[in-house]
């Protein structure tokens, strides 16, 4: 069965290059990021408190990433996250493959879990409803893994194209990392 350790590692190359930028501040947003975990979405996660006391002692953001990157009960957290939020939702731990069990989550991480499984059953021919259950299982299961990749590469490439289409001025800044996040899985 697929590992979520092995594609949180994978996920991780996407997020941040290395532990100087994995907390980040993004223009027109309202709040940090942290590994891929943004405070807007998760106010409550200890991980805000944890950088609320580096930032007593520390203003600089490159040694605040660094500071959270190595409190384990932060890294944690965030791994727990994506864990219960993105893994477990769409039951990836009973998919057979790594490499479609990645892809998913990766794209889920990014869109919306419940928009990749869709686009996963939409690729393997059942019901397209977002939620995982045991036809879409055995369905993924089944699945040539190759014709998966390259699959669902496609349909994650065309989501991105729309996108950016339906609002230039808003993603377009955003297309090549979304292309290269899309190929890189």
């Amino acid at each position: 069965m697929a590992d979520f350790n092995h594609a949180f590692e994978a996920l991780k190359h996407l997020e941040f290059k290395d532990c100087d930028d994995a907390l980040h501040w993004n223009d027109g947003e309202e709040g940090w990021t942290f590994m891929g975990i943004y405070q807007k979405e998760h106010p409550d996660a200890d991980i805000w408190k944890e950088l609320a006391k580096y930032q007593e002692i520390e203003s600089d953001p490159k040694k605040l990433s660094q500071l959270l990157c190595n409190n384990t009960h932060a890294v944690q957290e965030v791994k727990n996250i994506y864990r219960q939020k993105y893994w477990n939702r769409a039951k990836l731990y009973d998919v057979k493959s790594q490499k479609i069990a990645e892809e998913i989550f990766v794209f889920g991480v990014n869109t919306g879990i419940e928009n990749a499984i869709k686009k996963a059953q939409e690729l393997v021919g059942v019901k397209v409803d977002g939620v995982v259950g045991p036809k879409t299982l055995k369905a993924l299961n089944e699945y040539d893994v190759d014709l998966f990749d390259v699959g669902y590469d496609f349909e994650e490439l065309k989501y991105y194209k729309e996108l950016v289409r339906s609002n230039p001025k808003r993603f377009a800044k955003y297309e090549d990392g979304w292309v290269n996040r899309a190929k890189a899985v």
